[in-house]
């Protein structure tokens, strides 16, 4: 239709037809716009009356009766069951009615000054008959009538009578108050649904109108504003885009079309260079022909290239890393037009692989070395420690004689404990070392982990009974043989139980359980009703050297080195190891071995 408007003379177009048309649509859009305007401003204005309308006070104004109304009919059916009480439960009663009454009559005031009960035709009346009456109720149960006290059934009697009497007739005045409000909205709501009807249909009949009009004056332009629009960002996204995008005869012989970052990528400076200059995409910018045509041979049969990372021909002979991503085009009846893909430069991912790997390598190596470093120096750091904890043993027994000086006796106590502290760290930092390294040797053979776990009993029964702490077992009638390190599984329980007696408290109980599972698997259990830890310390409790900085935690010696010994220990006999804990509740320590510790026995057997 704007076609046929468009006449040529002299080669040019004549664009007056077409503008005279444009115009009338133009106008008729203004007066349907300020039509569909006009209507929603009269739709705005005619709600805006209806729901002015509505009586909204009314309805709140009943609600908060409803709600006193419900209260003073509470306060009655106190005073019923305080009549019906005696001596002290009936005072008790009456009591709490004067207190019931004194937050109605509050809460009475409060709604007349919020909603205005006074200006009301139906709440003015309720609140003329209620505020009366409670005002008598509190009189009454207060200071009693006629000279009988407020206990009185006489009292009581007449002050259900007086309340029941006002109750009664503050409903019934209520309900014809909410009869009122409701017959305001049937109407209101009656008026509401003609008037929706009415502007649902002019809305429709408007919708329909415009969207006719509007198709028949933008649908041509809009198809071509479009294909404009389409046709500039997808060349803005050909153009600027990081990748290199390119198109390539079937046979990869030469480059039919490239954009400026593939023209960048192989050392051209600019698209037209690249296609009049490479005559043969094989030959010219891939290193190796037999690559090229198995790419070629794959992308003929439909398949996709994907992320292919090799090194490719520069213009002038360097080479560059980049990803091959491309895809064969094809008619309707199968044959391939062009291949088409993209070149995307890795040289910063390849360099950074690269010096990624070195910075592993060196770490792993820097790691090792340290390891073994640590494993190395067993005898050069247990040899002196050893002659300082033996010196220091002869020095407080004082096999040759007194010292001379108390302090001195002290000070080589205070010595020897240092000294065997020194070496138990010493002990446990090489044997992580040793772990890491891997010359952490294991001596399997069969295990009694009852003899194990009293083995341990006796080691830290003097610990356990200054910190008064019981030591228990729970173990089963039939314990099967375990196959093991015997030395490594008792030095997982001690680290365990060690921990257990040192964070609980006197009278506390240290537990140690094992459990046969289904499969024949093992569970060394060690339970405590110690101080527990919190769920989001209980990552750093595991991790090397970790510690949960507490007041109770600094009272007790550790270097956070025990229970990663343990998880090493664990993992060197293929069992997990979990912990569980709740604060002020206690912890349990698992190790969960796996079923060939038991079934390598059956077999051996």
């Amino acid at each position: 239709m704007l076609a046929s408007s468009i006449s040529r003379k002299n080669g040019k177009i004549n664009f007056k037809g077409l503008l005279t048309r444009q115009n009338s649509y133009v106008i008729a859009i203004l007066a349907l716009t300020l039509f569909v305007i006009g209507t929603i401003r009269y739709v705005q204005e005619t709600l805006s009356g209806i729901e002015e309308s509505i009586p909204v006070q009314v309805i709140e104004d009943s609600q908060a009766m409803a709600s006193i109304l419900f209260d003073v009919e509470d306060v009655i059916q106190i005073v019923a069951v305080a009549k019906i009480a005696q001596g002290e439960e009936r005072a008790e009663g009456i009591e709490l009615a004067q207190q019931k009454l004194q937050e109605v009559s509050i809460v009475l005031e409060q709604k007349r000054i919020k909603y205005g009960f006074d200006n009301l035709i139906g709440t003015a009346a309720i609140y003329g008959i209620l505020r009366p009456a409670l005002f008598d109720l509190e009189g009454w149960l207060e200071n009693g009538v006629g000279g009988l006290p407020p206990t009185s059934d006489i009292v009581l009697k007449a002050a259900l009578d007086r309340g029941r009497t006002a109750l009664t007739k503050a409903d019934s005045l209520h309900a014809q108050s909410n009869n009122t409000a409701v017959e305001l909205l049937r109407v209101q709501a009656e008026k509401i649904s003609v008037f929706r009807d009415a502007v649902l249909l002019v809305l429709i009949g408007l919708a329909g109108l415009a969207a006719v009009l509007i198709y028949y004056i933008y649908n041509r332009r809009a198809s071509e504003m479009a294909l404009e629009q389409s046709e500039l960002k997808h060349r803005r996204i050909y153009e600027n885009a990081t990748e290199g995008i390119f198109q390539a005869d079937t046979s990869g012989a030469f480059i039919i079309n490239a954009n400026p970052a593939m023209a960048d990528i192989l050392g051209y400076s600019s698209s037209s260079e690249l296609v009049d200059e490479v005559s043969s995409f094989i030959d010219e910018v891939y290193l190796d022909p037999s690559i090229a045509e198995k790419h070629l041979m794959l992308v003929s049969k439909g398949q996709f290239l994907i992320d292919q990372i090799y090194q490719w021909r520069r213009k002038d002979g360097s080479l560059t890393w980049a990803a091959l991503n491309a895809h064969g085009v094809f008619d309707s009846d199968g044959k391939m037009l062009y291949l088409e893909g993209t070149l995307t430069d890795m040289n910063d991912r390849v360099r950074a692989e690269v010096n990624l790997r070195k910075a592993k390598e060196m770490a792993e190596l820097a790691n090792r070395t340290k390891s073994e470093f640590l494993a190395n120096m067993s005898h050069e750091l247990r040899t002196p420690l050893n002659a300082i904890i033996g010196f220091s043993e002869l020095l407080t027994s004082e096999a040759f004689g007194q010292l001379g000086h108390p302090n001195y006796k002290e000070y080589a106590s205070d010595i020897h404990g240092a000294g065997r502290h020194l070496l138990g760290l010493i002990n446990d930092v090489l044997d992580v070392a040793k772990v890491e390294a891997g010359q952490l040797q294991l001596s399997e053979r069969k295990i009694d982990l009852a003899s194990v776990i009293q083995s341990c009993f006796r080691m830290l029964s003097v610990r356990a009974a200054e910190a008064g702490v019981s030591l228990q077992t729970e173990l089963p009638k039939e314990l099967p043989v375990f196959f093991g390190d015997e030395t490594r599984i008792k030095q997982i329980l001690a680290n365990l139980v060690s921990n257990a007696v040192k964070f609980t408290n006197q009278e506390g109980f240290v537990t140690v359980g094992v459990e046969i599972r289904s499969d024949n698997g093992i569970n060394l259990r060690v339970e405590d009703t110690g101080i527990g830890i919190e769920q989001s310390d209980i990552p750093r409790v595991l991790d090397r050297f970790g510690q949960v900085q507490t007041n109770y935690a600094r009272n007790n010696d550790g270097t956070g080195l025990g229970l990663t010994l343990v998880q090493m220990l664990c993992d060197v006999h293929d069992a997990r190891f979990t912990l569980e804990s709740e604060v002020g509740v206690g912890t349990v320590c698992t190790v969960i071995f796996p079923p060939a510790r038991t079934v390598q026995l059956k077999e051996a057997g």
